[in-house]
């Protein structure tokens, strides 16, 4: 037996300004609190988890796919729940007992408007998260060579260089790139999940500047 989360009242819609283009609602994680429940190391694997499976999942699936107790992945379910990075998928009934399936709530993450007190959390954050893709790409790299063969740029890919873009080519990239990844942040039929990060900063050179090298 399924139950799904009961709709959304209209006292409860997010305003168009907390929304990306794709109606997407903008989660901003502003304290050293928020970014604390964030960036811990299970909570990341468990949010990993629930991108791959969008349908939901208990839990007691969680605590069995990253071989803990399903009383620790209780707990920090319900602190991702709290900051609004999971929520409620539908509920289940199996042999008598009520089932909780959760999901990975449909929110954008910004870091922006991070407060000072917390920016070298958030700094931190991001190289982890970095890490964590790198490593995964160099995963599927090795795999490929001990196959003897080249990684199919359709699974991993990267990138490096420069591009000379005008200011108002810079706003427009970047609003393409955002929208294009939020339109494409809810599954559907056909489609695999996949990683990314990009970094994207206007190059400084430091012999203009007059600092020696």
């Amino acid at each position: 037996m399924r139950q799904s989360k009961p709709p959304r009242t209209e006292s409860q819609e997010i305003p168009d300004q907390e929304r990306t283009a794709a109606g997407r609602k903008k989660l901003y994680l502003r304290t050293e609190k928020e970014l604390r429940a964030y960036m811990h190391p299970l909570r990341q694997k468990i949010l990993h988890c629930l991108y791959l499976e969008p349908s939901g999942m208990t839990a007691k699936q969680l605590a069995d796919c990253l071989h803990v107790a399903p009383s620790s992945t209780g707990h920090h379910l319900a602190a991702l729940e709290k900051v609004g990075l999971v929520e409620l998928s539908h509920t289940e009934k199996i042999h008598g007992l009520t089932a909780k399936y959760y999901r990975a709530a449909p929110v954008d993450v910004y870091l922006k408007e991070t407060e000072p007190a917390a920016g070298q959390m958030r700094d931190a954050l991001v190289r982890n998260s970095m890490n964590e893709l790198e490593e995964h790409f160099f995963n599927m790299v090795r795999e490929a060579e001990e196959k003897s063969q080249e990684l199919n740029p359709e699974k991993g890919d990267a990138m490096f260089g420069v591009v000379y873009l005008k200011q108002e080519e810079i706003a427009q990239l970047r609003r393409r790139l955002a929208d294009f990844l939020s339109e494409h942040a809810i599954p559907s039929e056909g489609t695999v999940p996949c990683e990314y990060g990009l970094i994207f900063c206007q190059a400084e050179n430091g012999w203009k500047k007059g600092e020696k090298r």
